[in-house]
C-alpha cells in the first residue's frame, strides 16, 4: 500500500489484523525503528485488549510468543515461517533498505502474505508492482483532507545557515523540528542557539523526544532519525543544507511529512534552505505536488 505521509497506514490495516487474528493466525507488524516499535505496541494493546501482544526490539523483549508480535527488522531472525500475515511498515527505511540479509529474514518468517506499507517506495517495489507480482493500492490525501504541504525552497549560502535557523525560529509561534545533515553540524548549532540535539546514538534519544512531544522544548534540532515514523503536533519544519547528498527524494518527502499530520491542526511550514536546486530537493517538492493534484482530481470526480 503507498499512503502518502499522514495518511494513517497503520489504521488502514487494523481490520485486517483483527480478522487475521479472529481466525487464530499469527501476525508480526515489523518497523525500521525501536521508537516506532514502542509507539505501535501502546497502539495495538489498545485495540486488541484480549490479544497478547509481544515486542522485540533493542532494550524490549516480551511475550516473544504472542498472537500479534511487533518488532525492528533486526529481530526477525526470531520468527522463521511464524507469520500467517507480516505487515513491513516502510520498506524503503533504512537499515532495512539495500540490506540483503534483514530482506532474507523478512522472506524467511512468512507463511502466508506480506503486506507492504509506505510513502516513499523504492525501485524495488515499483518494479514488482509493475510485474504485477505485488499488488498496489495508493492513498494520496490525509484523513482532514488538507493539501500535503510543499516546501518552500530558499537558496541560501551555507556559511550563514545558523542565522538563518536562528531568524526563523524567532518566527515561529509553533514547535519546530530543525533538520541537520549530520551530527558534527548539529553539535555546532546546538552549541550556538541553546537547544537539545537528537541522533541516532545520543544516550538520551528517547529522554528528548519526550520532552519536545511535551511541550518542554520550543524546538529540536535533529538528524535524519526522525525522518519517519514520528508524529509531533502542530509544528514546523526547517531542513537546513537540504542540498546535501544525505537528503534524497524520499529522505526528504518523509521529512516534509512531519507537518499537518493533525486532523484539528492540519496547518504548518515546511522550508528547505539550500545553497543549489538538487534532484533531491526538486523531485521531493514535484512528489508533493503530483499528490495534491492528483487528492484533487479524484475530489471533483
Amino acid at each position: 500500500m503507498e499512503a502518502v505521509c499522514g495518511a494513517g497506514k497503520t489504521e488502514l490495516v487494523m481490520e485486517t489484523i483483527r480478522d487475521r487474528l479472529t481466525k487464530g493466525q499469527r501476525v508480526g507488524v515489523t518497523v525500521a525503528r525501536r521508537q516506532v516499535a514502542l509507539q505501535l505496541v501502546h497502539r495495538f494493546r489498545e485495540a486488541f485488549r484480549d490479544v497478547q501482544i509481544g515486542v522485540a526490539c533493542e532494550g524490549h523483549r516480551e511475550a516473544l510468543n504472542g498472537a500479534l508480535i511487533v518488532c525492528t527488522t533486526h529481530q526477525l531472525y526470531r520468527y522463521p515461517q511464524a507469520f500467517d500475515l507480516l505487515v513491513l511498515d516502510e520498506p524503503d527505511a533504512f537499515p532495512f533498505h539495500g540490506d540483503p540479509v534483514l530482506q532474507g529474514f523478512a522472506r524467511l518468517a512468512v507463511r502466508g502474505q506480506t503486506i507492504y506499507l509506505t510513502a516513499t517506495p523504492d525501485r524495488g517495489l515499483r518494479q514488482r508492482i509493475a510485474k504485477g507480482s505485488v499488488a498496489h493500492l495508493s492513498l494520496d490525501q490525509r484523513p482532514h483532507k488538507k493539501p500535503l504541504p510543499v516546501p518552500r525552497v530558499v537558496l541560501f549560502p551555507g556559511g550563514w545557515m545558523g542565522l538563518a535557523c536562528f531568524i526563523w525560529l524567532k518566527q515561529r509561534q509553533r514547535q519546530a523540528l530543525v533538520f541537520v545533515p549530520s551530527v558534527d553540524r548539529g553539535r555546532l548549532l546546538e552549541r550556538w542557539l541553546r537547544i537539545p540535539l537528537v541522533h541516532a546514538g545520543h544516550p538520551q534519544l528517547d529522554q528528548r523526544i519526550r520532552a519536545f512531544s511535551a511541550h518542554h522544548d520550543q524546538a529540536l534540532l535533529t538528524t535524519t532519525v526522525l525522518e519517519r515514523g514520528v508524529t509531533f503536533k502542530g509544528i514546523d519544519v526547517l531542513v537546513l543544507w537540504a542540498d546535501h547528498p544525505v537528503y534524497t527524494r524520499t529522505v526528504l518527502v518523509q521529512i516534509a511529512g512531519r507537518v499537518g499530520r493533525d486532523v484539528s491542526d492540519p496547518g504548518g511550514e515546511v522550508m528547505f534552505l539550500c545553497g543549489t536546486l538538487s534532484d533531491g530537493v526538486k523531485d521531493c517538492v514535484s512528489d508533493l505536488r503530483q499528490a495534491n493534484h492528483r487528492a484533487w482530481s479524484v475530489s471533483v470526480h
